[in-house]
């Protein structure tokens, strides 16, 4: 087996989960950190064993012996670091968002795909709840889709730095956070159609961490209306303003729901007209005829982000949050923000080949009797 020797690009605290991942897996280690200041990479060096830190990443990349590089840096800085690996014939795990700009996001993809590298940018929705969720989104459990809602919504974040400027982080909730219930959403039910929004800041003036008080000009409570191929509409929300934190996807049918870590489940399907095997049965919601499924295991290739990175490098599989999903991903949070401003319903001018092949009959509501 070929090792893999891999360079980091951000000494954050996000980083620490690819750190902590890649250690798990046979002959695949980190060689190199890199950070703009050289103490704060060799602080993270020094905490893995990784033998040497550079505060330039273009250094980095030409100097080592890479095969791939994991970006964690600020939003702003992704898009630069990713095509410069790109252009070194470097694969590259690029962290969400893609970049802070749509025609960023585009290049990005084009240049993976004109080096034949692989570009695979989170979120990562692979996690066993979704995966068990998969095989209900079908006509046989759960009718027709009729529509779709999926949030996330948190106090905000409790650091007083980057989030809050949108100089630096050139938005705030939506490329944030709810780049995670859109990449649910498409991930389960394919490319979309159209998007209308509504974003603004309601909270300027906030208190973070410590008591400190704090100006915030980035937006912080945002609803999307997707629409898709049968004209279903998926309500998208997000928040930096609860007091709890919401985190689930809901699937609605003509027959029946999936619901994605809600009401204190990981997994639930109301099936009103039948049971669903091998599952036990219990109360969402008030509602009876309710099936929570046993969840599946993870598979080896899946059972983390570093785990399906790797696997896509050694065998030259896609990965499943694709460049061309997360490109279809982001443009719908863009044209959120371009909704948000003009009032107006923005049509969507790309798409993705889905690894979740879903029956298209499964949208199709107007043509017999449901």
């Amino acid at each position: 087996m070929k090792p893999i020797k891999l360079g980091m690009v951000g000494s954050g605290d996000i980083s620490n989960r690819f750190f902590e991942q890649a250690a798990k897996l046979e002959q695949v280690s980190f060689v190199a950190t890199c950070a703009r200041h050289l103490d704060n990479a060799e602080k993270k060096a020094k905490v893995y064993g990784i033998p040497r830190w550079y505060d330039d990443y273009l250094r980095m990349m030409d100097e080592e012996e890479l095969d791939a590089v994991v970006v964690t840096t600020p939003h702003s800085v992704h898009a630069e670091v990713v095509m410069a690996a790109l252009e070194r014939g470097l694969h590259v795990l690029n962290e969400k968002p893609m970049a802070t700009t749509f025609e960023d996001c585009k290049r990005m993809v084009e240049l993976a795909e004109a080096n034949n590298k692989t570009l695979m940018n989170l979120p990562y929705d692979l996690n066993p709840s979704f995966m068990s969720a998969i095989p209900y989104v079908s006509e046989e459990v759960i009718g027709k889709i009729t529509g779709a809602e999926a949030q996330l919504n948190i106090p905000g974040p409790g650091r007083d730095n980057w989030y809050y400027n949108k100089e630096i982080s050139h938005g705030g909730a939506i490329l944030d956070c709810m780049v995670y219930p859109i990449s649910r959403l498409i991930s389960m039910l394919g490319p979309a159609q159209s998007v209308m929004a509504e974003v603004n800041t309601i909270i300027p003036k906030r208190i973070v961490n410590g008591g400190k008080q704090i100006q915030s000009d980035v937006d912080d409570n945002a609803t999307v209306i997707l629409t898709f191929t049968g004209g279903q509409h998926a309500v998208i929300r997000t928040l930096w303003g609860t007091s709890i934190k919401q985190n689930n996807t809901l699937i609605y049918g003509r027959k029946g729901t999936i619901a994605v870590n809600d009401g204190g489940f990981p997994l639930v399907v109301h099936s009103p007209l039948a049971p669903i095997p091998d599952a036990e049965s219990v109360t969402w919601r008030g509602y009876s005829d309710c099936y929570a499924p046993k969840l599946l295991p993870s598979i080896d290739s899946e059972r983390d982000i570093m785990s399906h990175f790797v696997h896509c490098l050694r065998t030259g599989e896609q990965p499943k949050p694709s460049g061309r999903l997360q490109l279809h991903v982001h443009e719908i949070m863009f044209a959120a923000y371009q909704s948000a401003e003009s009032g107006q319903r923005c049509t969507l001018t790309t798409t993705f080949e889905p690894w979740n092949k879903l029956d298209p009959h499964i949208f199709d509501t107007k043509s017999n009797y449901i």
